[in-house]
């Protein structure tokens, strides 16, 4: 019992430190067409402070002509994708850096000890 009731405190915690929202905005009228944008943000809620991390992203456009007819047109988030691509090039670029100090290293010890012996 105990046990169920810590695990319920936590998952309310839990829900309460991150929180996932997906909303739409103001239609925007063009002509006879009416285009509602999508986003999702997420909320990290910190603890005991009154502050937190708020992200928000482009999720969709819904078009909706006068017929009353709605496509849902996903939206590629360009700055996502950059920001990865921006991390992964760190990544790597430390991976190589790290092969490449690894590789001089030996390398110079090798020579160190043919000087030496």
């Amino acid at each position: 019992m105990k046990l169920l009731l810590m695990i319920q405190g936590m998952n309310k915690m839990a829900n309460r430190l991150i929180v996932q929202q997906t909303s739409s905005g103001e239609p925007v009228v063009v002509g006879d067409v009416k285009v509602y944008p999508v986003a999702r943000s997420y909320r990290i809620n910190f603890p005991g402070n009154q502050g937190g991390i708020l992200w928000n992203r482009p999720l969709a456009v819904i078009v909706e002509d006068s017929q009353g007819s709605r496509q849902v047109i996903p939206v590629q988030d360009r700055t996502r994708q950059l920001q990865v691509g921006i991390l992964l090039a760190g990544l790597f670029g430390t991976i190589f850096t790290w092969l490449i100090l690894r590789q001089s290293r030996s390398f110079i010890q090798k020579k160190e000890n043919t000087n030496n012996g």
